[in-house]
């Protein structure tokens, strides 16, 4: 099968630029926009993705209203119908300038939400090292990712209540190869023993003078698994600086696992140290509404076969801190935890995407022991 890309110059593999050159089911390429009201009333994450190897291409959008409700919207279709459109039915994502603006859009329709939103780069994308895990002798995760800093205008429209916004802190990420819990099903080589727990940190943030993203990785007893991150300056004079080593001092709601602030200090390569006070607010992202964490209705998560075409919507009620409530009377606390925060980095202000997801014990904190 060949698409307009093959007409190109960009071939990575002896296969067409339509087919993966992994024939692992779970070979993914996904897209992801985020934005956010200053006060974080108001938040929106709309995300497309494409699974060559089982003919998918999904996507949602998610709104948070309120710090009350998460209004969710997941389509999937057959990729060969059309495998480089980014639309799904109301729901798409065009490419204005690659790596400098997008246009985001979803058209009213019978559910409570539609939006408008031009998307527009300030600072260049920072690319990740590449993730590989081996597990039990097979590859269990082999992905590039990109992250990248923007501003967002457009409008919003809920149930009704259009909002317009100007100048809104927006973030994107873009990851592709093999990852877990996708694709339907994950292969089976054997148990791992008892997990010893598990914290990842990661910070999106934006200010009138920089940008940076850190992430870090640590086991319950503080054993650190990964440290990245780099800070990148509005002035392009400036060059670059990588993160070398991040520290934390988490305050969590109380009986919950959910942050309500975080110190994060960093050491750069350059020896300087800089610190990062995020404050949450509204609710974290309760990612099932997305298709991940075993999300859709048939709980089968990203990536899965669904036929030639699907779409779904639900509303979750997201008032408490943590816990989530479903549509069918489920209350979930979910594990995948992204939270819209401000923060002021060095005394400045800014905004910020700040995950924070962990499990098990976590001995500093109390957390599971």
């Amino acid at each position: 099968m060949l698409i307009a890309l093959d007409d190109t110059l960009l071939h990575q593999t002896a296969e067409g630029m339509a087919h993966a050159g992994v024939s692992d089911h779970r070979f993914f390429d996904r897209t992801v926009f985020g934005m956010q009201s200053p006060s974080g009333d108001l938040a929106l994450i709309s995300s497309f993705g494409v699974y060559k190897n089982m003919n998918v291409m999904d996507g949602f959008a998610m709104i948070q209203k309120g710090a009350r409700r998460q209004f969710n919207h997941r389509f999937s279709r057959r990729l060969s119908s059309d495998p480089m459109t980014l639309r799904l039915g109301p729901l798409s994502i065009e490419h204005l300038e690659p790596l400098k603006s997008a246009r985001l859009s979803l058209a009213p329709g019978g559910y409570p939400a539609s939006y408008d939103i031009e998307w527009t780069a300030v600072l260049p994308p920072y690319e990740e090292p590449r993730h590989f895990l081996r597990l039990n002798g097979r590859v269990a995760r082999d992905h590039t990712r990109f992250n990248q800093f923007a501003k967002a205008r457009g409008w919003i429209e809920v149930e009704g209540e259009r909002t317009e916004f100007d100048d809104w802190f927006a973030w994107r990420d873009h990851s592709w190869g093999v990852r877990p819990g996708v694709g339907g099903f994950e292969p089976f080589t054997g148990r791992e023993e008892a997990t010893k727990g598990f914290m990842g940190l990661y910070c999106w943030w934006l200010t009138d003078e920089d940008g940076g993203f850190v992430q870090l990785q640590e086991e319950g007893d503080g054993h650190v698994l990964l440290t990245d991150g780099a800070i990148t300056f509005r002035d392009p004079d400036r060059p670059p600086v990588r993160v070398t080593r991040i520290e934390h001092d988490i305050r969590f709601h109380p009986g919950t696992r959910v942050f309500d602030a975080a110190a994060v200090r960093l050491t750069l390569e350059n020896g300087d140290s800089w610190l990062v006070e995020g404050q949450s607010i509204g609710r974290p992202w309760a990612y099932k509404g997305s298709g991940y964490d075993s999300g859709y209705n048939d709980e089968k998560g990203l990536g899965a076969w669904r036929g030639d075409w699907l779409e779904e919507y639900d509303i979750y009620d997201i008032t408490d801190p943590e816990a989530v409530g479903l549509p069918d009377g489920r209350v979930i606390r979910p594990v995948h935890r992204e939270q819209i925060a401000q923060v002021t980095v060095n005394g400045r202000p800014g905004h910020a995407h700040f995950p924070l997801i962990n499990w098990g014990p976590l001995q500093r904190y109390g957390l599971g022991v």
